[in-house]
């Protein structure tokens, strides 16, 4: 598929906004990608039952959202490279299995929606859990683990996703 008929086939192709050359798009008709967002080269994008990446925010190059739930990243977030958000996964845990060609009866998909409020940062390799809601301005740093819900304006880390610290608000001022 040419890019030109990739963006065509978009839920809403914003104005200035970039999906790169060797990013792979699932489903582009359930993608709204807003004004001057980017989807760099090597990201997987399976946009699921709904998804939105809203003004300026950016995947940086070998991020995924995946899973095939919702996810809504706001204005001004930035994924960083690597990341993970994962908005479905099977359920190997209640008598399922997780292979994609079996019978339907057999599988169990669970999917959630995600949701990153605008200036959020998702740091290299993090990975964000189906059902997580990331507060306005948080910040996960490298291969943060994220299986709860984050506080505005905190800094997390770790494979327990540890409270470290506060962010300093934006010295511009956000909407």
């Amino acid at each position: 598929m040419t890019q030109h008929h990739l963006l065509d086939q978009l839920l809403y192709n914003g104005k200035e906004s970039i999906i790169y050359p060797t990013a792979k798009i699932i489903a582009p008709e359930k993608l709204l990608l807003d004004d001057y967002a980017v989807i760099c080269d090597f990201c997987f994008v399976m946009a699921g039952i709904y998804t939105k990446i809203g003004k300026y925010s950016r995947l940086s190059p070998y991020s995924m959202i995946t899973g095939g739930g919702e996810t809504y990243i706001h204005d001004y977030v930035d994924i960083s490279y690597g990341a993970k958000i994962i908005s479905g996964s099977d359920d190997i845990y209640s008598g399922y299995l997780s292979l994609p060609r079996i019978p339907s009866n057999q599988r169990k998909i669970c999917r959630q929606r995600i949701e990153i409020h605008s200036y959020a940062y998702i740091g290299i390799h993090s990975i964000i859990f189906p059902g997580i809601t990331i507060g306005e301005g948080a910040v996960t740093e490298p291969n943060t683990i994220v299986k709860t819900n984050l506080e505005p304006w905190t800094i997390y880390s770790g494979e327990n996703c540890k409270k470290i610290g506060i962010r300093k608000r934006l010295a511009f001022g956000q909407s």
